[in-house]
């Protein structure tokens, strides 16, 4: 996983959090499920918020919660593998601890950590936003078995999707968005396919699911210095992965800076997934009863 620019990720945060607005319905589905299974004196919510870059994500889900569990104790791990970026985190959140780490030892940290006397009888919760696209399979797994293993919570918001829509759109519009699309999957990375990933193996760990849509919608003049940004650097990797594109990359570039003043429109599509694995436990506490046919008769195991 490549570590963020944090003046990147500081731009971009009036953007993500107007569209995390549209995610409130699955931070409200989670805090009802912790709220129906925790007992009178179990309200402790262990929450690792993965990717923690600049810190950013974990400040908006903390707002968030702290808003609906007013008696509930909340403590906060921020996880990255870049040290750089988690020193931004741990001062955005000094009441958080920062850990320096990979998300694929997630399952064993998360099992260190709430069997620790500090965090004993915590539900656990994972965040993350704009994350998923860089992970891998590897990454996936680790997180779907975290959840599985402690019958957690898992939010994981902004996550890009397939394609975008600008308007005025230009020639060039497809072929830079599907050089920017295999950009993303380098390295083993999963890129748009990684949230309908997460949810498939989440579904077949028997875990349930849950989606809604948070797209970008910016429009110039307004939100110039943001789409500057943006698009400049999708462009880059576009011609990064495919060099051939350089002259097209110009072309169409000199047209979208004059749009910048005034008329351009960006959709940038997003997909948000709330992963539950709440009451899990009871579940593998009961056993399946089935009937099986014999030649003797009906048996039940």
């Amino acid at each position: 996983m490549t570590a963020a620019e944090p003046d990147w990720l500081d731009l971009r945060r009036p953007v993500d959090d107007a569209a995390r607005q549209k995610s409130l319905h699955l931070i409200d589905h989670a805090v009802a499920r912790l709220s129906a299974e925790a007992e009178s004196d179990e309200k402790r919510l262990l929450a690792i918020d993965i990717g923690a870059g600049t810190g950013n994500s974990a400040l908006w889900f903390d707002a968030a919660l702290r808003a609906r569990l007013p008696d509930w104790e909340l403590n906060w791990i921020l996880l990255d593998s870049d040290q750089a970026s988690l020193d931004y985190a741990a001062a955005a959140l000094p009441h958080a601890r920062p850990i320096c780490a990979p998300i694929a030892g997630l399952p064993t940290l998360s099992s260190e950590l709430l069997a620790a006397s500090e965090f004993h009888g915590s539900r656990l919760l994972l965040t993350c936003s704009a994350l998923l696209d860089v992970l891998t399979e590897t990454d996936l797994t680790a997180v779907v078995r975290s959840l599985d293993d402690h019958d957690g919570l898992g939010l994981f918001l902004l996550s890009i999707v397939d394609g975008w829509e600008l308007d005025p759109d230009h020639p060039s519009d497809a072929v830079i968005d599907a050089a920017f699309t295999a950009h993303q999957h380098r390295d083993g990375r999963l890129g748009h396919h990684a949230p309908e990933r997460l949810m498939d193996l989440a579904r077949r760990h028997g875990l349930t699911a849950v989606e809604g849509p948070s797209p970008w919608r910016l429009a110039a003049p307004a939100d110039r210095t943001f789409l500057n940004r943006f698009l400049s650097e999708r462009l880059d990797a576009a011609v990064d992965e495919r060099p051939g594109l350089s002259a097209v990359a110009e072309d169409w570039w000199t047209q979208r800076q004059k749009q910048l003043g005034s008329g351009l429109s960006v959709r940038v599509d997003h997909l948000d997934v709330l992963i539950d694995a709440v009451g899990r436990a009871c579940e593998r506490e009961t056993p399946t009863v089935r009937a099986i046919t014999t030649p003797t008769g009906t048996e039940t195991t």
